[in-house]
């Protein structure tokens, strides 16, 4: 019995003692993921909030078309995480359809060249900045971006004072499926 009561003593006291809690600044920050990447416990999340492309993420391969001017200039368009392009641009016609993508950094097409730096990277906001060189080594002007969801529906609108608003889509952009005469791929365009 005094060896029972000494046991249960000695596990009390010790569980009562304080203990040094040490808080890693990348360690539940978020609850499933670490600075670096990995997976607490493996579960899985639609987007990584520390890879630095969050909206990127959570809207990859998504295709957003603007329904109401469908056949204004780049009427669609998709977001891509993977691979150089972060955002391609389709305009489908009868007879001539085109698109085109853009990288972020430095894009050049034909000799004219220009730049994109992402202002703003955030769940359901994507900001950024397109400066145009053309042929020149300066900077010939610069146009803002803007893309939000907002109620399912993304919101665009640039520092030229455009704005139109895009309905998600199912729209399937393959060679095969697309019923036009001419094809036209501009610099970074990419198919399904």
């Amino acid at each position: 019995m005094k060896k029972l009561f000494s046991i249960s003593l000695s596990i009390l006291i010790f569980s009562c003692l304080k203990t040094d809690i040490i808080q890693y600044d990348t360690w539940n920050q978020d609850p499933f993921t670490k600075a670096s990447g990995y997976q607490v416990n493996a579960l899985s999340r639609s987007y990584n909030t520390f890879s630095g492309n969050i909206f990127l993420s959570k809207y990859d391969e998504t295709m957003w078309a603007d329904i109401e001017n469908y056949h204004g200039n780049f009427s669609d368009i998709k977001f891509e995480l993977h691979g150089p392009v972060f955002i391609s641009f389709f305009n489908f016609d009868e007879e001539i359809s085109y698109c085109k993508g853009w990288k972020k950094g430095e894009n050049t097409s034909d000799g004219i060249r220009w730049n994109i730096k992402i202002k703003t990277d955030e769940e359901d906001e994507f900001w950024f900045d397109y400066d145009y060189y053309g042929t020149s080594q300066e900077i010939q002007y610069t146009i803002t971006y803007k893309y939000e969801v907002i109620d399912g529906l993304l919101h665009f609108s640039n520092t030229e004072g455009q704005e139109f608003i895009f309905h998600p889509s199912d729209k399937n952009y393959t060679r095969e499926l697309i019923d036009t005469d001419e094809i036209i791929e501009q610099e970074g365009c990419r198919f399904l």
